[in-house]
């Protein structure tokens, strides 16, 4: 078993479609295994439009930043679950965030995104599609359920994997809403780093 770098969650989790249900359990979130970089990026490659991601060696050439994470929860080997971040000195920002389709709408994004945002007292930043369709509004919805605050703060994301379209985007922002003047800071470390990986 890998190293625990995080922390625990305690909770029954009840999953399921074949209507498996797990005892009691404690799951953890853990850095990514190089090894396991096919599977993860399988399971972005089903949870993301292909606008949203790097291809394939792209996306594997950032385990190799010293500010660029991936977290997972595993359960018997499987993933569950993970984050992609990059941080700084002063900020948290989520790239990505996937539930495997197989556990989704049973409360598991909702455990593991409130384990992330304990883990620092720095702030989380993260990008959402505008509320312009149902599914968006969904996703909105749920990040303000876990304490997270919509801004006023859109962009047009730059293009990361070529030949797809780029998205609008707008920002939000853990646990305080965050100005816009610091929210431009935020854009500018984006651009710098995440935006040119």
């Amino acid at each position: 078993m890998h190293k625990c770098v995080l922390l625990f969650l305690y909770s029954k989790l009840f999953y399921s479609k074949n209507n498996i249900k797990m005892k009691e359990c404690v799951s953890m979130l853990e850095r990514l295994d190089k090894n396991e970089f096919e599977r993860l990026y399988a399971l972005m490659d089903e949870s993301f439009p292909p606008a949203e991601i790097r291809d394939f060696k792209g996306q594997q050439m950032l385990l190799d930043k010293p500010d660029y994470n991936v977290y997972v929860l595993r359960e018997n080997g499987e993933i569950l679950a993970f984050f992609a971040e990059w941080v700084n000195k002063k900020y948290r920002f989520v790239e990505h965030l996937a539930v495997n389709e197989k556990y989704r709408s049973q409360g598991l994004g909702s455990k593991t995104l409130q384990a992330y945002n304990a883990l620092s007292s720095k702030p989380v930043i993260l990008e959402v599609e505008p509320p312009e369709d149902e599914i968006q509004r969904r996703r909105i919805k749920f990040y303000e359920r876990n304490g997270f605050h919509l801004s006023s703060y859109s962009y047009i994301q730059p293009v990361i994997n070529e030949g797809h379209e780029q998205v609008p985007l707008v920002l939000m922002t853990y646990p305080e809403l965050l100005d816009n003047d610091t929210l431009a800071e935020v854009k500018n470390w984006l651009d710098q780093t995440v935006y040119k990986s």
